[in-house]
């Protein structure tokens, strides 16, 4: 008997050692897991602080670019009207000129046909008296030097236009300088800005994955943790049922040494009843451990069905996943000359904005992009890079829909659809409209036809 006990003691040492060790090992585990995880997610935030640290030097950068932008755009608006007056004041030049060319021209007729004589010795040989004579000799002089101060006056004249158009010239090609500086500044930003974005939607992303860890690594925590209850349980279980053991072996080896000293006759029959129920005990455990073996039995035959009906699904939805991704085609581009002037004249009218690609204002570049959009064309988003999205014509082969470009190519200034018969429309500068114009007015350079 009391081998009984200690083997019962022994068995309920070993099982409740093999069941706590591990249980150590493993919560030791997943704390430093989460803590890892814990840490990983400090250092992400740390990261977005320096992001937004750059972020808000790089909002700072964007804004004096947009503050000098506006300050070229001014310049550009004030040269511009400077040119048109140096323009105006040249037209009124040639005009003045022609008129001086007109007067000595007429004079020069009428000493040829009145037979007036220009000739000093002539007046002189004529006059009636000396005082005639000297009055004679004034008014040649008088004649002689007019005549030289419309031509000095002339070409003083001729000067004065060549200087102010030569003026003109630079100013214009101050005005060409200043619009690339403009689509250059403009792509600069607009890559800033797309490179802002892509790094704090990646930010962003990055810190929901790692939230998203960390919530997993809690619920694996917290299953673990529920499994632990569950064997503490069974631990209790364990050891409640060995103290029961060890008193039942400890009153049955009392009750033993009671009855040693009764006859052999009544221990032999006590030792029959007591075989009796030992076989009786015995048949109850048989039956006992067949009905948990055969209930194991089913349960296990329930997982494996339901493991196969779920990997019957899953096979299907994957066949479904393939069929879907099997049919998916992109559309090709074209290009409809009609509909793309149909949808530029819409928007004639809208102010010129820097910078604007909605109809509440277009640059010319924003103008051409939008509306090619409109008609299920992509275009890049400044001038210079439209130039690449087809192929270079000339602007007598332009058609309507085809782009024209002002400059030469890789530093084109200004950019226009053409409308075909010498027109484009466009978004010409600042102060102006969305507008019809022709060549005649503003030749183009060279055309691309868009791929």
């Amino acid at each position: 008997m009391k081998k009984r006990i200690l083997s019962a003691l022994l068995v309920s040492s070993i099982v409740l050692t093999t069941i706590a060790a591990p249980t150590i090992v493993s919560a030791t585990d997943y704390d430093n897991k989460i803590e890892a995880k814990n840490q990983e997610i400090t250092d992400l935030k740390d990261q977005q602080a320096s992001t937004q640290a750059q972020v808000s030097a790089l909002e700072s950068e964007v804004a004096g670019i947009n503050e000098k932008a506006q300050n070229l755009l001014q310049q550009q608006s004030e040269l511009r009207s400077d040119s048109e007056k140096l323009t105006q004041e040249i037209a009124d030049l040639k005009v003045r000129i022609e008129k001086r060319e007109a007067a000595i021209q007429e004079q020069a007729r009428d000493v040829q046909v009145n037979g007036k004589s220009s000739s000093f010795i002539d007046a002189v040989l004529e006059a009636d008296s000396l005082t005639d004579a000297i009055g004679r000799v004034q008014a040649m002089t008088t004649i002689v030097n007019a005549n030289n101060d419309l031509v000095e006056q002339q070409k003083a004249d001729q000067e004065t236009v060549e200087s102010k158009k030569a003026e003109n010239d630079e100013k214009l090609k101050t005005i060409e300088t200043n619009q690339y500086e403009l689509e250059t500044q403009l792509s600069d930003l607009q890559t800033k800005q797309a490179a802002l974005n892509v790094l704090q939607a990646d930010l962003a992303l990055q810190q929901a994955s790692k939230e998203d860890e960390k919530a997993d690594l809690e619920n694996q925590k917290a299953e673990y943790e529920a499994e632990q209850a569950r064997i503490a349980a069974e631990e209790a279980a364990a050891k409640e049922a060995a103290a029961k053991e060890a008193a039942e072996a400890q009153q049955e080896a009392e009750a033993a040494a009671a009855q040693s000293t009764e006859s052999s006759t009544t221990a032999s029959t006590n030792e029959e009843s007591t075989s009796s129920a030992s076989s009786t005990n015995q048949s109850s455990n048989n039956a006992s451990s067949t009905e948990t073996s055969t209930s194991e039995s089913n349960s296990s035959n329930t997982s494996n069905n339901s493991q196969e009906s779920a990997n019957t699904d899953s096979s299907t939805n994957n066949s479904g996943s393939t069929t879907d991704s099997g049919n998916t085609s992109t559309p090709a581009q074209s290009v409809d000359g009609a509909a793309i002037i149909a949808e530029a004249q819409k928007y004639i009218g809208t102010p010129y904005l820097w910078g604007g690609s909605t109809p509440n204002g277009f640059d010319c570049s924003g103008f051409t992009q939008y509306v090619f959009a409109k008609v299920g064309i992509s275009l890049p988003r400044v001038t210079y890079t439209q130039e690449y999205a087809g192929t270079v014509i000339s602007i007598d082969e332009a058609k309507a829909g085809d782009l024209l470009f002002w400059g030469s190519r890789g530093s084109t200034r200004h950019v226009a659809i053409a409308m075909g018969n010498g027109q484009y429309i466009h978004a010409p500068t600042t102060g102006q409209t969305v507008s019809i114009s022709s060549y005649s007015y503003y030749s183009p350079d060279f055309a691309v036809r868009v791929n």
